[in-house]
């Protein structure tokens, strides 16, 4: 059923009743009672295709924190004071909306975290949640949005391979231990796909996000599921179906994102739902796809990532001509995916994750950022130019804020956590708080943007 013929009021009302269809094979759900919605002029809402707070319309230039729930646990020393530092320079630069992961697994993975929110199922821990507390805390004082990551595709927080160990035993193919020089990448993406289709990785998968909607939160007492500093539920960061269109589960895919949208929907009917996936590029690079996952009305808004680099777009971050074919390439992309989401799902769209290395993919912070302020101005313009065209790219969320953190420690030091997640080069797409070009790239958009809302 397309979300243009349903509207979310009438979505939220059956989305309970719904449930037990909408996740036939996939797991058992518990019955829960439909929260009242509360000061609901005060949470983002999505109408007519648009984001909107408080009758008028939401568009931003946002950042990704991956680490603030890690970087706000008490027991870290100056953790928290540095938390506080770096939302009040993000606050400087017009950021009102981050991209903070919310649910991570405990795994032996060698490119892995080697801390978990989730330690082993349903034992989680209570210092990184009260981490996510103080960062959610923080953003309302400064009336910041939060998008919230529950779990990842990917190995690096664990995500859908550790449900799947721990509720098989199997052993994960490690994608970052090389298999016979190659590395390991297509049995771990076909090994974590099969998370769609094993009921009790499921189960352990719900039963953390059902916790943590009705979480009261220990710094302000309020409980997740009526705080407006939240914005969005999203399943996942980057969930797909699979790797090879011959052998995907596409179906059991879909039927994952709808059940699990309206999981959330019927113990959460205040805050919006997305999926956090790639776009087309992480649905089997195809447009039908990309659109049958997006159609169910328990998605809100959809998402497009964007990576020239990862995606061999662009092999050496430098102005020239290659930057030229490829920056215009990823306009391109982004494009296609506002096309289909204006004209036929009917929803807004966020460019939530894209970034770029430093000139000539060079870590440190004294080096230059040419090609990366070029290529994030280009993007924020793109969202400009769709939002002032009242078309569907709303916002984007660049990866990521690495702001004081610097090389050389490990997680036990505050001074070392950056936007870059621990099986990366640490400072391969961090912004720093140095980064003086750059910061004014995101000032001057998120300006424009606001001047645009009124």
């Amino acid at each position: 059923m397309s979300s243009r013929h349903t509207s979310r009021r009438d979505f939220i009302k059956t989305a309970a009743l719904a449930l037990p269809l909408a996740v036939a094979g996939c797991a058992s759900l518990p019955a829960k009672p439909t929260p009242a919605k509360k000061n609901t002029s005060d949470f983002i809402s999505v109408r007519k295709g648009r984001f909107e707070l408080h009758g008028h319309p939401y568009c931003y230039i946002g950042a990704s924190i991956w680490c603030g729930c890690y970087l706000s646990d008490a027991k870290l020393s100056g953790g928290r004071k540095r938390m506080v530092r770096e939302l009040d320079r993000l606050q400087s630069i017009g950021v009102t909306n981050i991209r903070l992961l919310a649910g991570s697994e405990t795994s032996p993975l060698a490119g892995a975290i080697s801390r978990g929110i989730t330690r082993s199922p349903r034992d989680w821990d209570e210092d990184l949640l009260s981490g996510l507390d103080f960062c959610l805390a923080e953003m309302a004082r400064r009336n910041m949005r939060a998008i919230l990551f529950v779990s990842n595709y990917w190995q690096w927080s664990g995500g859908f391979a550790q449900y799947i160990r721990w509720a098989t035993g199997e052993t994960i193919p490690d994608p970052d231990r090389p298999v016979m020089a190659k590395g390991n990448w297509g049995s771990f993406i076909k090994f974590s796909a099969r998370f769609y289709v094993t009921p009790a990785a499921n189960q352990l998968y719900l039963d953390y996000i059902a916790q943590l909607i009705r979480r009261r939160n220990t710094v302000n007492g309020r409980l997740y599921r009526d705080d407006p500093a939240i914005m969005t539920w999203e399943l996942a960061n980057e969930p797909r179906p699979g790797a090879d269109a011959a052998v995907s589960g596409v179906p059991e895919f879909c039927r994952w994102v709808d059940g699990t949208a309206r999981f959330i929907h019927a113990q959460d009917p205040n805050h919006l739902v997305c999926t956090g996936s790639e776009g087309i590029h992480g649905c089997l690079d195809k447009p039908d796809v990309f659109l049958k996952a997006h159609e169910t009305p328990a998605i809100d808004y959809v998402t497009v990532h964007m990576w020239l680099k990862n995606w061999n777009w662009l092999k050496d971050p430098q102005p020239g001509e290659n930057f030229e074919k490829a920056a215009a390439r990823a306009r391109d992309h982004v494009e296609q995916h506002t096309v289909l989401a204006t004209d036929t799902l009917h929803k807004p769209l966020v460019l939530e994750e894209f970034g770029l290395p430093r000139d000539h993919e060079q870590y440190g912070p004294e080096t230059p950022t040419t090609a990366r302020d070029d290529y994030f101005r280009r993007m924020f313009d793109q969202v400009a130019e769709s939002c002032q065209a009242g078309r569907a790219l709303q916002g984007a969320n660049f990866w990521a804020w690495g702001g004081e953190g610097r090389t050389g420690g490990d997680m036990s030091s505050a001074g070392a956590l950056m936007g870059d997640p621990f099986c990366e080069p640490q400072g391969l797409n961090s912004v720093f708080d140095t980064d003086q070009s750059t910061l004014a790239v995101i000032a001057q958009a998120n300006k424009k943007l606001a001047a645009l809302a009124k």
